[in-house]
């Protein structure tokens, strides 16, 4: 993991040297190619602003995706389980190596399914998916309702969180059916935030959570 951080902060710099040398340039250049230096500037200013860019050819191709959460630890890549492994990053990072595990999106999905169900351990110290867990309190779902997924084509969706819901897994399952309204999907959480009934995507984040012995938080976060 520690490898897959630094290629991270690594793009962040080379970001900002690109940023400054444009700056540089847009002053130096003729007027009639300040118009469109200034365009291309602006544009790397929205992509800094959503966040980081990230060097997807610096890690392995397993990382489909990245999510983000501002203002919490939630900070992780995400790759795609198979049918044939479906449980297999429960124990094993990217480089296949350790047993902490990896957060993962369910073998019935994928980064462009219209239900996303992506799984990550709650770790003691509270790194992984565990701060997933502290969205059951209103007030810290609302302060952090932002979401960002980063997938390895390039686009990053800007996520909004629209529910929660505290279940317990020995009783209960998260079905995956895609024709499913989104709706009736989160209309049964145990916290609602705002409505996904418009949304085009919904994500389920989710991860151990302790009111039971075997309880789960669901995030969901919709794209408009």
């Amino acid at each position: 993991m520690k490898r897959i951080r630094k290629a991270v902060r690594v793009t962040s710099v080379i970001m900002a040297a690109i940023l400054t040398a444009l700056v540089a340039t847009v002053l130096c250049a003729p007027e009639e190619d300040r118009i469109a230096l200034t365009e291309a500037l602006d544009g790397l200013h929205d992509q800094e602003e959503s966040g980081r860019q990230i060097d997807w050819d610096s890690l392995p191709a397993e990382v489909i995706a990245w999510v983000e959460v501002p203002g919490t630890g939630i900070d992780e890549p995400v790759v795609q389980a198979s049918p044939d492994s479906p449980n297999a990053y429960l124990y094993r990072d990217v480089f296949d190596q350790g047993a902490y595990g990896t957060p993962y999106i369910d073998c019935e999905c994928s980064i462009d399914s219209r239900l996303v169900i992506v799984y990550g351990h709650h770790m003691s110290d509270g790194t992984a998916f565990a701060e997933f867990a502290d969205f059951i309190d209103e007030e810290f779902a609302r302060e952090h309702s932002r979401i960002i997924v980063y997938k390895r084509s390039g686009e990053a969706l800007d996520l909004e969180v629209c529910a929660i819901d505290v279940v317990n897994a020995s009783r209960e399952r998260l079905v995956i059916d895609q024709e499913e309204s989104f709706e009736k999907i989160v209309g049964a959480a145990d916290l609602q935030l705002s409505d996904p009934a418009e949304a085009e995507q919904l994500f389920a984040f989710t991860t151990c959570s302790y009111q039971t012995w075997n309880s789960r938080t669901i995030v969901y976060a919709h794209h408009a």
